[in-house]
């Protein structure tokens, strides 16, 4: 990681990009479920608390924390819940009324009220532990402590002292009295709203509460009597400056220098944690453990091994907090947790930096919201991307694109799973080249409801490549009513099916296409069976993006073995596919007038599928004979409205039996085999799911 990260500081230097350094105990805010701002008064009351809403209202807010057991922190600081109470909605009648009342915003102050008599006269409440009352009391302490480092303050920072003062001599259990209390009266007063601040003061787990609220300290009076009031980024900026210039004090140049050429004064320290406000948490640079027998295998351990000052660690912590700074994330990194299963972020940007970096993590991951199905985007995204690198290259030719992702491995360690390097020009050609494979198919058409939840039929979309890996490692079941989660692939397949040729892709390509002709076999059917009753098959929210992309997936994959639509479209297995999804139709044409709209759980082409994915000329004998009654009843039919689609279908299953016993007859050496390879199958399943160019959608 030291390397890939001493590159990114060069690439921010050359764009004269300076990253803040921040104090090494200075660290974000992470985005927390349960957040309160509390608002002191002159007296040190709790004049109001607001419930955090949005991620964007602590993005930019830091605390000062210290490590240890009791891990104390200001003017931010974590919590338990204030009362461990019963409350079982299940088995109690007045429990059940209240709970539905928050949903509803309809609670009343009597019913909150009744609540909290209740709870702390029933006996069941239980209070907060010493070591909670501990923690509590040095988060308190801390804030004096903070208010000795910082000193005399300038007229623009004197909130954060204002805020230490009317805290001083505060008891931590005072402060929890004052706390229940802002809380109640919040219920009462404002019933309405008092399912947002509930989980702040009761708890009803069985397990013990854990420190879930985040309490966020301010002024009353911060942006009426100060300059800025402590949550702004101005005094946030004075404390940081005035910490680093505290732990500067008494620092010694070293007359060596370290890995990189800088000077290696600290080379002997820990690494600093670099925290991160995404799924990788807090991420050490280099773990240096003399214990870790691998140390010696070079004869030395620890510093001696790779000694990196601290001037160094100061560049690639900044290059990687700017990196993942949640500004810009899409540009320069997103998070792949949903496709690999792994808690990983993926990094990717220019090595000539422009003032505005394009989506580059964006083009490689697609947004890691897993409520966004990513709609057109990727499109749009790989045009933002190559033109933007066009652009870049006009002045610098020699410019290249650099990916890495980073693992969690457990709560201890992170490291790079995937580390890559590429010309600008090989992605710009790559991207053109992944387009025109998503394209490799014939008209397929998604049935699937619209925002307005209105049924269209949709053309399917360029999946971005975290997108591939993420079908490739979901399982559907036979019926695609559920699937599971699997690891068939990893971050790293993705940037080789997109950016890789010759012998680095073709085992990545032939993994792949065998995950998705095994795994995605349900959803197709169940696609195709929908299309055929001319309804829309519904999946998991999450994983309805996969019916739209899963077709492109197909024709890519079978577009990087050099086999194009122009080719497969005349073999048999494409054919055998769409035989059979003509014979849904028919078979669903005749369910309408012979069987009075009595339709069977799976249609005829759709059970013969399996089989013909495994044995393909079993699935055609199967299907000669089962296919005559309904052949019969479409040429003998008297019935004017279904005589028309009957002649129809039966006039396509021609066209495609003659096709297909011309390829037979015309060239021995295509002719099925007992078994189907992985790439037949991928032309099966996409034959399966091709409509004709008349459209018989206008059966459904």
């Amino acid at each position: 990681m030291l390397n890939e990260l001493y590159e990114a500081a060069s690439s921010l230097a050359s764009a004269v990009i300076s990253p803040k350094d921040w104090h090494k105990e200075y660290v974000p805010v992470r985005a927390p479920k349960l957040a309160f701002f509390v608002y002191l008064d002159q007296n040190g009351e709790i004049a109001d608390i607001s419930r955090v809403d949005e991620k964007s209202e602590v993005s930019s807010l830091r605390k000062w924390e210290s490590k240890g057991d009791l891990r104390q922190s200001f003017p931010y600081l974590n919590v338990p819940p204030l009362l461990w109470v019963r409350f079982d909605p299940k088995k109690n009648e007045d429990d059940k009324a209240l709970e539905k009342a928050l949903k509803a915003k309809t609670a009343s102050p009597e019913q909150l009220r009744q609540f909290e008599v209740r709870v702390k006269s029933d006996g069941t409440t239980k209070p907060w532990e010493e070591n909670a009352f501990n923690k509590l009391q040095s988060c308190l302490d801390k804030g004096r402590t903070l208010k000795t480092m910082l000193g005399q303050a300038p007229k623009e920072s004197l909130a954060i002292i204002a805020l230490t003062d009317r805290l001083d001599g505060v008891s931590a259990r005072d402060f929890h009295a004052k706390l229940q209390r802002a809380f109640s009266d919040k219920l009462l007063n404002s019933p309405d709203i008092a399912a947002k601040y509930f989980g702040g003061l009761f708890y009803s787990g069985e397990k013990k509460p854990g420190n879930a609220v985040t309490l966020l300290l301010e002024l009353i009076d911060g942006t009426s009597r100060f300059e800025y009031p402590v949550r702004h980024e101005r005094v946030r900026d004075w404390i940081n400056t005035k910490l680093i210039s505290q732990s500067q004090d008494g620092e010694v140049r070293s007359s060596e220098v370290d890995i990189f050429g800088d000077d290696a004064a600290g080379c002997e320290q820990t690494f600093d944690d670099v925290p991160m406000r995404n799924v990788l948490g807090n991420v050490k640079l280099r773990a240096m453990v003399a214990a870790a027998k691998c140390q010696y295998r070079y004869g030395k351990a620890e510093a001696e091994s790779c000694p990196v000052g601290q001037a160094s660690r100061s560049k690639m912590k900044g290059a990687l907090e700017w990196l993942v700074d949640p500004s810009r994330e899409g540009k320069t990194w997103t998070t792949v947790s949903r496709a690999t299963g792994n808690e990983e972020i993926l990094l990717a940007y220019p090595s000539v930096l422009p003032p505005e970096p394009p989506n580059t993590a964006l083009f490689f991951g697609g947004s890691s919201d897993v409520n966004t199905d990513n709609s057109g985007q990727f499109e749009s995204c790989a045009k933002n991307v190559t033109g933007t690198l066009r652009g870049l290259m006009a002045k610098n030719p020699d410019i290249d694109i650099r990916v890495f992702v980073l693992r969690k491995i457990d709560p201890a360690r992170r490291r790079i799973s995937s580390n890559k390097r590429y010309s600008a020009q090989h992605l710009i050609d790559s991207a053109e080249q992944w387009r025109a494979g998503c394209h490799n198919l014939p008209r397929v058409l998604v049935k699937q409801f619209t925002n307005d939840k209105k049924a269209e039929w949709r053309e399917p979309e360029a999946p971005f490549p975290m997108e591939v890996v993420w079908v490739l490692n979901t399982l559907w079941s036979r019926d695609g009513k559920s699937t599971n989660k699997v690891k068939n692939a990893a971050a790293d397949d993705g940037i080789i099916l997109l950016l890789e040729e010759g012998v680095f892709l073709q085992p990545v390509l032939y993994r792949g296409l065998y995950a998705v002709t095994r795994n995605a076999v349900g959803l197709v059917l169940a696609l195709g069976q929908a299309h055929s009753l001319g309804q829309v098959f519904i999946a998991a929210k999450s994983y309805t993006r996969q019916a739209i992309i899963l077709p492109s997936i197909l024709g890519l994959l079978l577009f990087k073995m050099n086999i194009t639509k122009e080719e497969y479209m005349k073999l048999p297995p494409y054919l055998i596919g769409r035989l059979l999804s003509l014979a849904d139709q028919l078979h669903y044409h005749y369910c309408q007038h012979v069987r009075n709209g009595s339709v069977p759980h799976q249609l005829m082409g759709n059970a013969l599928m399996p089989t013909a994915l495994e044995e393909p000329i079993k699935a055609l004998a199967l299907y000669c004979n089962r296919i005559l009654p309904y052949q019969a009843w479409a040429k003998t039919t008297s019935d004017e409205k279904a005589a028309g689609l009957a002649r129809y279908f039966l006039a396509e299953l021609g066209k495609v039996c003659s096709e297909l016993g011309g390829v037979f007859s015309d060239t021995p050496s295509t002719n099925l085999p007992e078994r189907c390879t992985d790439s037949d199958k991928a032309q099966m399943l996409i034959g399966y799911l091709a409509r004709s160019e008349k459209s018989d959608s206008e059966t459904l």
